[in-house]
């Protein structure tokens, strides 16, 4: 039996759909079971795997990290080594609201902690007033709350948690989030941001276009560095992206690069088509979410790591990787896309069916991400310690470029 423990990690939105925060998940490796006989140990294996395995920051960077906790934890003192400024506790449904549970979230509190009520689906104010002034987000199930409910549900949460902010949790689809943020959520967690919108072909933006036609430029087999570099130059958002992102400490350059030609040559057209897609995603893309650029590069990066020492297949892996977004970003058909870019058929087969080695890659980070312990035992036995590396790695990088693409955030 694996005794192996898989972090999950998924983001929580706001109103813009910015990233607020991510929660942290615990999964058992051998049978997949998201807590143990005994909660409080889900949690404190949640916590030993976020603080010594990655640290804290690495894995939620400048956002807020949500852990769940029962009331054991409470009362153990563990929470006192969670950075006061990024934690957030979420208090699981059925914890016993005692008195002395109550003054261990006071003391917790006043150290700086936030806390969450986990699955609200009705308010009992009696039954919170005590712990309702140290409550910083109520977090809603909206699939097991019927519609016609979730306002009154809402107002009544307004009115026991005044200060609090209301989260939907299980979002599924973008006309839920619309829906919910409607009818007063603040902040948002499900799968409905990585969802495309729209999937029938339509007439395709210029935008969108040219976004296209740089991309499928930079993964041609014989790349014409003159068209790559006219096609970045034409674009002062672009070129003045690259250009950052190149001088940036992310690539720990000693040499200040000044120019476009001078970026190529220094970095690499390797380096050079990646960075041109991730910057094509950010910039080109109206409505793209952040979230999914980082996590774009997350999978890449952590795609090329699990792909070993073979150097096209790690070069497959991270096209792969950053190009598992695109259909969400742009709002097309993936198969519709890839047809429109010149890329190796490996990575075409594992963007389109998943199939193929670079398939079996990204099928064991997708797995990773939804800490679908079964399937990584399937796909990746005992490789769990490579596979937190990995995903370590990625998440860093991931947020490194977030910094970058978005320094004022």
């Amino acid at each position: 039996m694996s005794t192996s423990v898989f972090l999950g990690r998924q983001p929580i939105f706001d109103t813009s759909r910015r990233t607020y925060a991510y929660e942290l998940l615990y999964r058992n490796g051998a049978e997949n079971l998201a807590f143990f006989r005994n909660p409080d140990d889900a949690t404190r294996r949640v916590l030993e795997v976020a603080m010594l395995e990655w640290g804290f920051d690495r894995v939620v960077g400048d956002r807020f990290g949500f852990i769940n906790a029962a009331s054991g934890i409470l009362h153990s003192g563990i929470l006192d080594i969670l950075p006061a400024d990024r934690a957030v506790i979420e208090l699981e449904p059925g914890v016993e609201l005692d008195w002395a549970t109550v003054e261990a979230i006071r003391a917790a509190r006043g150290r700086g902690l936030r806390f969450a009520l986990e699955g609200v689906t009705s308010i009992d104010v009696a039954g919170y007033a005590d712990v309702a002034p140290f409550v910083d987000i109520v977090k809603v199930d909206v699939q097991s709350v019927p519609t016609a409910k979730l306002p009154r549900l809402v107002a009544g949460i307004t009115a026991t948690f005044p200060s609090a902010l209301k989260l939907a949790a299980k979002v599924e689809e973008p006309s839920e989030f619309d829906e919910t943020r409607e009818l007063g959520f603040d902040l948002f967690q499900g799968y409905f941001f990585a969802k495309p919108e729209v999937m029938g072909r339509t007439e395709r933006p210029a935008n969108l276009a040219a976004a296209v036609q740089l991309m499928a430029e930079v993964n041609r087999p014989e790349v014409d560095l003159d068209r790559v570099e006219d096609l970045i130059a034409t674009d002062p958002t672009l070129a003045y992206g690259l250009l950052r992102l190149v001088n940036s400490s992310s690539y720990g350059l000693t040499v200040h690069v000044q120019s476009i030609r001078h970026a190529i040559v220094l970095l690499g057209l390797a380096q050079v088509r990646h960075l041109a897609v991730l910057l094509t995603m950010a910039t080109k893309a109206a409505t793209v979410n952040e979230e999914l650029i980082v996590l774009a590069a997350t999978r890449a990066k952590m795609a090329a790591s699990l792909a070993g020492d073979d150097a096209q297949m790690a070069n497959n892996c991270l096209t792969a990787g950053l190009l598992s977004v695109i259909d969400a970003v742009f709002q097309s058909p993936m198969e519709e896309l890839v047809g429109d870019l010149p890329l190796q058929a490996d990575v075409r087969a594992a963007l389109v069916d998943g199939s193929g080695p670079v398939g079996a890659v990204l099928a064991a980070v997708y797995a990773f991400e939804r800490a679908d312990a079964a399937a990584l035992d399937r796909l990746r036995p005992d490789d769990a310690e490579h596979l937190r590396e990995s995903f370590g790695d990625g998440a860093a990088w991931g947020e490194a470029l977030r910094r970058e693409l978005h320094p004022q955030r």
